[in-house]
């Protein structure tokens, strides 16, 4: 995706904070600024504050600071492309991208009119559930009675019929103005070899029980239809339980899970999501108090499906079918989540029964006593089998769940799987040790090299840090944008330490400073390339620390840049010169070391370090 352009960041930057938090917190004044309760934790008492002057919103209690368009992130697990698209939806802001790379007008019409023919399709299908007529009555009759659903929750999560013979819906749209091209992209309607008459297209969806699917904003993209008796048999498809729409630009099933727009808020809550089979058995679990449970579209999860739930929490409980195919699905599930660094909890049902049958008699409350135990405990048992098995079956068994567990990425999460593993198969626990040591030497990837590891690890401990010496500036900076074109003109690069979000930050601060003039605090926001970075950005934007005598402290930070460089030279120095001298008689190059060493010994104690003038805030306010 190209990048958004200016003016659509900063349009969607100046929505002020308060109308996006408003809806998720309940705010009270605090001064000219706003607080509420922490939307990130469960605090008693507020932590959570919105900066008004800033636009900003910063939060104690997790220690999460940003704009906008970062809360939205948050709060519902975006991206930043969501995040900003999403927003331009909910506040009308048309979005435009950079480098002259605009959306094409068409593809960005047919998304919006595929929005608005899901929208207007799922009012029909839920007002022909709801209408006072004979296949109506009897649809609602099989929905409470048979299925054991209420009509409360039908209207809830606007449950519909697709009539068996109808073709309003088809008129409905056409009279809306929708084009052929619009309603044959819908997934709606099979078109055959005729895309542009739509009097003969064949409704994919007749005499069937609609449920609208959502994306994570709540939009309706598609729909899930469940076989009726009235289901027509003069198609193949009747024979197929359910019928889920086809993919289509506003619809990937591999990217969705049901009913996750609603159940976000609970998953928060509880620290974890659950996961049944069917859009039905969600409903279940919805009306039921489970509010934290989700369903995959029709297919077998997905990675992209799992990277969806680790946005939210790192515990996934399952719950499918107890018969042979749920439990074949856990054993495809488990690599991919362990490669996503989620922890999975198997509940198992009784045997020969579904998640929707014992909820509807169990309730809760019976779901809770259900046994549960970690997914290499449950695939370790599932794969033994009955019986007692002989050594080499224990073995295989064991190496299947080695392969599983090859796709964690943490040695520490491994191991603790190791016992459970060793324990599920019963096998002695130092035979298997040499086993699981020689299985992952000869599978897993390289180690890192040493000085790549190196470099990831200082980056992560000094992102930790409250700040820093890159972070004093970038403060700094925020004060007054025209500091950075006085410090790019003094500050040696390799003062900074590139590899943190911090210098990463100030380095491209400065060089932006170097080739253009940044006018105002919003242009450094448009240099950000990472969450990682904007997060950095948020934390100086908020930081109120006091602001008296500020070019001293610049050039006290200055100083203290220099001298931590040389410091940390000279250290590399020693090095080499003590390996120089046991490995190899090359004076030439000891002096050459000795007296660059001299000189920076000489800096640190004498000087003279960088000294700035710093502008007067106010004489950039006029620029």
């Amino acid at each position: 995706m190209p990048f958004f352009s200016e003016e659509t960041l900063q349009a969607v930057r100046s929505i002020p904070i308060y109308d996006i938090v408003r809806p998720m917190v309940d705010l009270s004044r605090s001064g000219k600024n706003w607080k509420g309760l922490s939307p990130f934790t469960n605090e008693k008492t507020p932590s959570f504050f919105l900066l008004t002057d800033r636009n900003y919103f910063k939060c104690h209690s997790s220690g999460l600071a940003g704009d906008g368009i970062r809360f939205l992130q948050e709060t519902e697990k975006l991206t930043f492309p969501e995040a900003v698209e999403a927003l331009c939806e909910r506040f009308n802001i048309p979005i435009q991208y950079k480098d002259g790379k605009s959306p094409d007008p068409e593809t960005r019409s047919l998304k919006q009119a595929l929005q608005d023919i899901h929208e207007y399709a799922r009012e029909y299908y839920h007002r022909t559930f709801m209408a006072d007529h004979p296949v109506s009555e009897e649809v609602r009759r099989y929905w409470v009675e048979d299925r054991g659903f209420t009509l409360a929750l039908a209207e809830e999560f606007s449950i519909g019929l697709s009539p068996p013979k109808s073709r309003r819906l088809l008129e409905f749209l056409q009279g809306k103005g929708f084009s052929p091209e619009a309603l044959a992209q819908s997934g709606l309607f099979n078109t055959g070899r005729n895309e542009r008459d739509p009097s003969t297209w064949f409704f994919l969806f007749r005499g069937r029980l609609m449920v609208p699917i959502r994306d994570l904003q709540g939009q309706v993209v598609a729909f899930t239809a469940r076989q009726l008796e009235m289901t027509p048999r003069d198609h193949a498809s009747w024979k197929a339980k359910y019928i889920n729409s086809p993919e289509t630009l506003i619809f990937k099933k591999s990217k969705l899970l049901f009913s996750l727009d609603r159940a976000k808020e609970a998953v928060r809550e509880s620290g974890r999501m659950l996961l049944v089979e069917g859009q039905l058995d969600a409903l279940r679990c919805w009306d039921a108090g489970l509010r934290e449970a989700v369903a995959p579209q029709g297919t077998s999860i997905t990675e992209e499906q799992l990277k969806l739930v680790k946005r939210y929490t790192d515990r996934l409980d399952v719950l499918l079918d107890s018969d042979e195919a749920g439990s074949k699905a856990v054993l495809r599930l488990l690599p991919m989540a362990f490669q996503s660094n989620l922890e999975v909890q198997v509940i198992t049902l009784p045997q020969g029964q579904d998640p929707d049958d014992f909820i509807r008699a169990a309730g809760s409350s019976g779901v809770a006593d259900l046994p549960r135990q970690s997914g290499i405990r449950f695939a370790g048992g599932y794969l033994l089998g009955e019986g007692n098995p002989s050594p080499e079956e224990r073995a295989r068994v064991l190496e299947q769940l080695f392969e599983m567990l090859a796709a964690c990425p943490s040695a520490v999460i491994r191991d603790g799987y190791f016992h459970e593993a060793v324990e599920a198969t019963g096998t002695p626990a130092g035979a298997a040790r040499e086993d699981f040591e020689r299985y992952f030497r000869q599978h897993s990837p390289r180690p890192v090299a040493r000085k790549e590891r190196a470099r990831y690890i200082n980056g992560t401990n000094s992102s930790e840090t409250l700040t820093n010496l890159e972070g004093d500036l970038i403060w700094a900076v925020l004060k007054n944008v025209g500091w950075a074109e006085v410090l790019a003109q003094v500050i040696d690069h390799q003062w900074i330490k590139i590899h943190t979000p911090e210098g990463k930050l100030l380095s491209r601060i400065l060089a932006q400073a170097t080739v253009d003039h940044i006018e105002d605090p919003d242009g450094i926001h448009f240099l950000m390339e990472s969450d990682e970075e904007r997060d950095c950005l948020s934390r100086y934007v908020v930081d109120d620390r006091p602001d008296s005598e500020m070019e001293a402290f610049v050039n006290e930070t200055l100083a203290s840049l220099a001298r931590r460089f040389c410091k940390e030279r000279v250290t590399y120095l020693n090095q080499e010169i003590a390996k120089l001298a046991q490995t190899r008689n090359d004076d030439t190059l000891i002096r050459q070391f000795m007296t660059e060493k001299k000189e920076l010994m000489a800096f640190m104690q004498e000087g003279p370090f960088p000294q700035v003038s710093l502008p007067d805030p106010a004489a950039s306010d006029d620029v």
